[in-house]
């Protein structure tokens, strides 16, 4: 069964358990989606209301492409939920590959690098996924039902600790990577959109505190 087709209590049994996956990856791009989910709720109070009507048109067209967008970003965390199980488990059966003889050995550390940057890639996309959200948080909250304004800064933090947690995964998984060049771009590339998000991220709960 696929880790999203799980009840609730069955996900977090699952989580609950002697097997390291599902793991932080996995819980890191649902909790990602959750904040994306939480956004779109905000959205669909504003919807309709006098409030959000009397707001520009340009402003209620640029609230509703995030909102659209917003779906997108929900459903590709939602997706990489059971990508990363599944990209872990790829890393494990390449360990278990055979290493009798020579090549034997070159053919499973080949496959193990090779399954190692699948296991990168998953967690990198969650860490894009959850920075774009956040990003797309911004206009909702300016446009949005200011009554459900605890929402979206619950949804921001959602999405900033699926971001986290996506870094941590592409950071353990790196120190088993031989490739140096591709080791510091990854790096390089997690830490530099992790700066932005966190910047846009404490501005939203700035405001969100500011209106309580």
């Amino acid at each position: 069964m696929k880790l999203m087709d799980m009840t609730l209590t069955q996900f977090l049994n699952e989580v609950d358990s002697p097997s390291p996956a599902p793991g932080g990856g996995s819980v890191g791009a649902l909790v990602g989606g959750i904040g994306a989910s939480l956004g779109r709720m905000v959205a669909h109070l504003s919807f309709g209301k006098k409030k959000y009507n009397a707001h520009p048109e340009e402003a209620r067209a640029a609230f509703e492409k995030n909102f659209v967008r917003l779906l997108e970003v929900k459903n590709e965390l939602g997706r990489l939920v059971d990508a990363d199980t599944d990209a872990y488990n790829l890393v494990m059966g390449a360990y278990k590959l055979p290493k009798d003889t020579e090549e034997q050995k070159v053919a499973r550390e080949a496959e193990i690098q090779k399954n190692l940057k699948l296991a990168v890639q998953t967690p990198y996309e969650t860490v894009m996924y959850c920075a774009e959200g956040i990003d797309l948080l911004g206009v909702l909250l300016q446009y949005g039902n200011q009554n459900a304004i605890s929402d979206i800064g619950v949804g921001c933090l959602m999405l900033f600790a699926g971001l986290e947690a996506g870094i941590f995964n592409v950071l353990i998984n790196l120190q088993s990577i031989t490739d140096e060049a591709y080791n510091k771009e990854m790096k390089e590339k997690v830490m530099k959109i992790k700066e932005k998000a966190q910047a846009q991220k404490e501005e939203i709960v700035k405001i969100v505190e500011g209106a309580m």
